[in-house]
């Protein structure tokens, strides 16, 4: 159970539990994740995930909406609305908070965001987007998918370095493509009939899913098989949402239905040691950083990530794939940012 403390301008927080899986699991540094400041705004702060295990705050967002966190490089990315009828827009800070400037704007409904090899990705209502860490070779379709009803194209997103996963709550399904968009999968991963899956991570040699209301976390072998929709139970019908993981940990938002506390959950990654109340105050967008895999692995272009046909360009090697580049839409509204119920909570056909 986490429990809070002021001390020095920062949060600390006293972790109850096992902390270390296996000498063998290799944990990330930092979580990056959304919560509400005094001021009855939003913002990112940074766990330090060994001790002292400080909470720290990295960007002030004001009262916007925040659907997704990445990091890439030096950088710090996020997707927003200020209000339902906004055009949203991907965001860019450095990682001490400074330097905030718009990368991307004009989008319908951005939802997820990750950042791997060069490039940041992203879903909104019309297609699946790409642009390069510094704002340039915009693609606003980069990869088109058929629009879900309710609107969207896809609801997570994460990486393993090679290809893109985006989940599917109308078709039940996690889809995959190659980093450059080629060799589109739509229903690579089946995870069962209205199971609506949401936020996805990569880890290891798995996949995660969370499944709308449904209090359980998939799991899934990165060649599709041995789907599981009920890997781990969280213990709650009030989410999950979103899900990062790396080698030994799995960490997803649950709570904050009706203005009960909301909540980040971890486990081991061989689903013992859960911890339903690991962080209290995050909202549902999440990030890890530190995995092992340096940050030029997210700024380095990888071979072979340009579209068919593109011309080729020189570029630093970068051969270890990034884990937990994830993100993913919350299916419900909360406190301190507009609603989001009507928008994103999708209409399933009996």
């Amino acid at each position: 159970m986490a429990i809070a403390a002021s001390l020095a301008g920062a949060t600390l927080l006293l972790l109850t539990g096992l902390w270390v899986s296996s000498a063998l699991a290799q944990s990330s540094s930092a979580l990056y994740y959304e919560t509400g400041t005094s001021a009855g705004t939003l913002a990112i702060d940074k766990l330090n995930l060994s001790a002292p295990n400080t909470s720290t705050q990295v960007v002030k967002l004001g009262n916007v909406t925040v659907f997704g966190i990445a990091l890439g490089g030096r950088y710090i990315y996020w997707s927003t609305e200020t209000g339902l009828s906004d055009r949203g827009a991907i965001m860019r800070g450095t990682l001490n908070g400074q330097h905030v400037r718009r990368l991307v704007g004009g989008l319908t409904s951005p939802g997820s965001v990750i950042a791997v090899h060069g490039s940041v990705y992203w879903n909104d209502q019309s297609a699946i987007g790409r642009v390069a860490l510094d704002g340039s070779h915009l693609e606003r379709h980069f990869i088109d998918l058929p629009q879900e009803n309710g609107g969207g194209v896809a609801d997570g997103l994460a990486s393993d370095g090679t290809h893109l996963y985006f989940s599917r709550c109308q078709g039940d399904t996690i889809g995959r493509a190659d980093l450059n968009g080629s060799h589109i999968e739509e229903g690579f991963i089946s995870v069962g009939q209205k199971r609506c899956p949401q936020g996805i991570a990569v880890a290891g040699r798995h996949i995660y899913w969370t499944q709308l209301g449904s209090g359980t976390i998939g799991r899934a072998s990165l060649d599709g098989r041995n789907a599981d929709g009920r890997w781990l139970k969280i213990r709650s019908d009030q989410g999950p949402f979103q899900v990062v993981a790396d080698s030994a940990h799995v960490y997803w938002t649950w709570g904050g239905e009706a203005g009960s506390p909301s909540y980040t959950g971890r486990a081991d990654a061989d689903r013992s040691n859960l911890d339903l109340h690991f962080l209290a105050g995050s909202l549902y967008p999440m990030t890890l950083s530190g995995t092992g895999t340096s940050d030029e692995c997210a700024s380095a272009p990888r071979p072979g990530t340009e579209r068919p046909g593109a011309p080729a360009t020189a570029r630093p090697s970068c051969s270890s794939k990034r884990s937990a580049q994830t993100s993913a839409r919350p299916g419900r509204a909360r406190s301190g940012a507009p609603a989001l119920a009507e928008r994103l909570t999708r209409t399933r056909t009996a």
